[in-house]
C-alpha cells in the first residue's frame, strides 16, 4: 500500500471513530436523561395562571403560564436525578408550593417541600422529610400545609419493585414549623388529597377495604372517594357512589363541595385496552354524568376557583409507550372543550 492510500485509510478510520463516539454520546442516554415533554403535574391559581412541570433531557422544569405574557416563565430547574411533584397554589394565588424528590429511591428516601413566592420571585425550602411525600395542599387560610406521606418503602409483592406504602395525612404548621400526623389510616395507597375550606376535614381516594375479611375479598376491592374528619379520622365515610362497580381514580371536588369530578374507566367490559374519561357526581342528587368522550386516557382534573372550568390532562399515547400529555379545559358541564397552548 502506498503512502497516499495509507494516509487516506487512517483519516477515514479516524473520522469514523469520531462519528461513532458522537453517536454513542447522543444516543446512549440513561433512562433519567430520556424523560422529556409535559408531565401530568400541574395546578391552576385563583387568577387562572397555570403552573406545570416539563422535562427536557431528563431535567425537570417548573413553569408558569401567565395569560398576560407571550412566553411561559421558568420558575425552577433541577438535575436529571430529581423529579418535581404536585405544584399547588395557595388560595390567594401568591405562593406556589411544590415537592422535589430523588428518582432513585433505592439509594435514598428524601422529599423537600418548596415555596415559590410569585411576587418576590424567590424560592424557599419549607421542610425536608426522609420519606416519600406525594401530594401537598394548602389549608384555605394558608396557615398550614396538608400532605400525603408514606410510612414505608418496600415491595408488597414479589413481582413488583419497592413502592411507597402505608400512607397517612399530615399537617405542617407554617408558623410553628412542626408537622403533625392527622390520620391513622396506614393505607396501601392514598391519592388526590383535597382539603375542605373549613380545614376540619379532607377528601381523598383510596381502596374501600371495609368489607375485606379474606384474601379473595381483596380482589373485589374498589377505589372510592372518602371524607375524613381530622379530629376523628376513624369516622371516615364514602362520599362517592358506594355501589359503583368501577373504581374511581384521580378526582377533585367543586369549591362548594357539592360535586365530584373524577376519572374512571369507560369500557370496563370491552376486553381491550381500558379507556379513561371524566365524570361528574352530584352529592345531593346522587346523579352521575360522563363529561368527556375522547376514547383515550383523560386524567388529573383540576377545577377553577370559581367552579366554572375544569382543567384536565389527555395522554395521546396511552398504553403505547412514553406518555404524550396535552392540557385541556372545558366548562363544568363538559362543553366547550379546548386545548391549552403551553409555550
Amino acid at each position: 500500500m502506498d503512502k497516499k492510500k495509507l494516509t487516506f485509510l487512517l483519516v477515514s478510520l479516524s473520522s469514523l471513530t469520531v462519528i461513532l463516539v458522537v453517536l454513542g454520546i447522543v444516543f446512549n442516554k440513561t433512562e433519567s436523561e430520556k424523560q422529556k415533554g409535559l408531565s401530568n403535574q400541574y395546578d391552576v391559581s385563583s387568577l387562572n395562571d397555570i403552573a406545570y412541570v416539563m422535562y427536557t433531557s431528563g431535567k425537570p422544569q417548573l413553569l408558569l403560564s401567565n395569560q398576560g405574557k407571550s412566553k411561559d416563565t421558568i420558575l425552577a430547574e433541577y438535575d436529571e436525578e430529581t423529579i418535581i411533584l404536585d405544584p399547588t397554589f395557595s388560595s390567594d394565588g401568591t405562593i406556589l408550593a411544590y415537592i422535589t424528590t430523588n428518582k432513585n429511591k433505592e439509594t435514598e428516601l428524601l422529599s423537600k417541600v418548596h415555596f415559590y413566592d410569585l411576587e418576590k420571585e424567590v424560592i424557599t425550602e419549607v421542610f425536608t422529610d426522609s420519606s416519600t411525600i406525594t401530594e401537598i395542599e394548602f389549608k384555605h387560610d394558608q396557615t398550614s400545609l396538608f400532605y400525603l406521606r408514606a410510612g414505608t418503602f418496600e415491595n408488597y409483592s414479589p413481582i413488583t419493585g419497592k413502592r411507597p406504602h402505608d400512607f397517612d395525612v399530615y399537617e405542617f404548621n407554617l408558623t410553628q414549623k412542626i408537622s403533625e400526623r392527622k390520620t391513622n389510616l396506614q393505607q396501601y395507597s392514598i391519592y388526590s388529597l383535597n382539603v375542605a375550606e373549613s380545614g376540619d376535614r379532607v377528601y381523598l381516594g383510596r381502596d374501600d377495604d371495609s368489607d375485606v375479611e379474606t384474601a379473595e375479598d381483596s380482589f373485589d376491592v374498589k377505589q372510592r372517594i372518602f371524607e375524613v374528619p381530622l379530629e376523628d379520622s376513624e369516622e371516615t365515610s364514602v362520599i362517592s357512589d358506594p355501589n359503583r362497580e368501577v373504581s374511581i381514580f384521580s378526582f377533585t371536588i367543586t369549591p362548594d363541595e357539592n360535586e365530584l369530578i373524577f376519572q374512571s374507566i369507560s369500557n370496563p367490559n370491552d376486553g381491550g385496552i381500558f379507556k379513561y374519561e371524566l365524570y361528574k357526581y352530584n352529592l345531593d342528587t346522587k346523579e352521575e354524568k360522563q363529561l368527556t368522550h375522547f376514547g383515550e386516557y383523560v386524567s388529573d382534573p383540576v377545577i377553577s376557583k370559581d367552579g366554572s372550568t375544569i382543567y384536565f390532562m389527555l395522554d395521546r399515547n396511552f398504553a403505547k409507550g412514553d406518555p404524550n400529555y396535552q392540557l385541556y379545559k372545558m366548562n363544568v358541564d363538559g362543553d366547550q372543550i379546548q386545548e391549552i397552548d403551553l409555550h
